[in-house]
């Protein structure tokens, strides 16, 4: 198998796993105003995901990316305490 068809593959397994683990947990810290902000800012597209479903290195990517899609949907992007706010959330409660 190539290095580039494995990639793929690991790529797609991935994006399988975050979307199965989605949101059908309660998401941690519930009502904290972090959790409220990551429901809010993250939630307003498709369903927040549960900060298990990646680790906290795979959750900074994550979030860097997710400022070109906030662009292409013509969308606020969050603010640097918004997006520290999110990051840490989401770290602080990641899956290992």
């Amino acid at each position: 198998m190539s290095l580039r068809r494995a990639a793929a593959l690991a790529a797609a397994s991935l994006l399988i796993a975050v979307q199965s683990a989605g949101c059908a947990r309660e998401l941690p810290e519930k009502g904290s105003a972090d959790e409220e902000l990551y429901a809010a800012r993250c939630g307003s597209c498709h369903k927040p995901h549960h900060p298990q479903a990646l680790t906290p290195a795979m959750w900074k990517v994550q979030v860097d990316r997710m400022d070109a899609k906030y662009r292409t949907a013509r969308l606020p992007v969050p603010s640097n305490e918004e997006r520290e706010r999110i990051l840490s959330y989401l770290t602080r409660n990641a899956g290992g």
